[in-house]
């Protein structure tokens, strides 16, 4: 039924009769009384839930605890993620999910930029919680949009990935050799030797080691990997730890800063131990490795992480001389002379 009333047109209607449940709703015009009605009988009669949504009251942290419970209490760094996700809801000043708009996020990540945070901490900031919403939206927890899915991330412009030379690894060593740590030395060998980020080899278990091979199982993206080792290697590694165990049970990243500072050596920021794995990538391309098989044991997910080191192939380089432009020298084909060529067959 439909009523004028003094603030305007009134719904008053059950759709499934009498005992079913009621919906009354005011409109400012009679025609958009009867659309409402109208939508609202069309829903109940397909089955469909025809009530309106109540505003949805929630508030970020709200659905941060949602995404927590459903969700990132199995992620690998749930409790670090979550703990980080309360920060950014206390930056937002904890606002109604509901009331989060594209162009607040976008304003927060300027914001963000603007105190100097780098822009792939940002871009991770703004994943972080794009998955919140994305989650709450599986789950069928919201029924609005993602507010972080409308903000692209950051192009980041491409860092270098530096590498050692064989004169820099012989002076890089020798320093290592010079520190009090037992571990440091062994530990720089595991991950130039294997590719290995720092953390996997700090936490590599001897029940790994074995058959020359070494399996990092605590890895970056949960993926275990295995790599071959020469049989010298094998043996400094068997008979360096327990036979059970972690065979690192100390960290040795201060010894290994500590022995960098003492060499000529120069690297860009945030590649202080990583430059080993990097290290172990390139050489391994520029002494003729494929690339399918440095994804394998790198761990790389994807081939795109992997192709960073493509530039290092000997064939890319002999490409370039080969078929680059020369002062002097006429490179391209003369139109006829390329057996096959339709402009030149007679």
């Amino acid at each position: 039924m439909i009523r004028k009333m003094k603030t305007g047109w009134q719904v008053d209607i059950q759709p499934e009769g009498r005992g079913g449940r009621r919906i009354r709703k005011t409109f400012r015009t009679q025609a958009e009384a009867k659309r409402f009605e109208a939508h609202v009988r069309g829903k109940a009669a397909s089955g469909e839930d025809y009530a309106p949504r109540k505003r949805d009251r929630r508030r970020l942290l709200d659905l941060i605890q949602l995404w927590h419970d459903v969700h990132g209490s199995s992620l690998k760094d749930g409790a670090s993620r979550l703990k980080k996700l309360y920060l950014l809801a206390g930056l937002m000043n904890n606002p109604l999910a509901a009331s989060i708009t594209p162009t607040e996020v976008a304003r927060f990540r300027t914001q963000r930029l603007a105190q100097g945070l780098s822009v792939n901490t940002v871009n991770h900031d703004m994943g972080y919680l794009r998955a919140v919403f994305n989650v709450a939206i599986r789950m069928k927890e919201w029924h609005g949009d993602n507010p972080f899915a409308a903000v692209k991330a950051l192009r980041m412009p491409q860092t270098e990935l530096s590498y050692l030379t064989q004169a820099q690894i012989d002076e890089l060593f020798a320093a290592l050799h010079e520190s009090r740590s037992r571990h440091v030395v062994l530990m720089a060998e595991l991950c130039l030797y294997t590719g290995a980020r720092w953390g996997e080899a700090q936490s590599l278990r001897a029940e790994y080691v074995r058959n020359n091979t070494v399996t990092y199982v605590d890895t970056k993206n949960g993926r275990k990997r295995t790599v071959p080792v020469d049989s010298e290697f094998y043996l400094k590694l068997k008979a360096h730890g327990p036979r059970i165990g972690r065979i690192f049970p100390t960290d040795a990243y201060a010894a290994f800063t500590q022995a960098l500072n003492r060499t000529t050596i120069v690297l860009p920021k945030g590649q202080r131990t990583h430059v080993l794995r990097h290290t172990f990538a390139s050489h391994f391309i520029m002494n003729g490795g494929d690339l399918l098989t440095l994804q394998r044991i790198l761990g790389h997910q994807t081939i795109q992480m992997t192709m960073r080191y493509a530039h290092l192939s000997p064939e890319h380089l002999l490409e370039a001389v080969k078929f680059g432009p020369r002062r002097g020298v006429d490179t391209t084909l003369t139109p006829g002379t390329n057996e096959g060529d339709e402009t030149g067959e007679k």
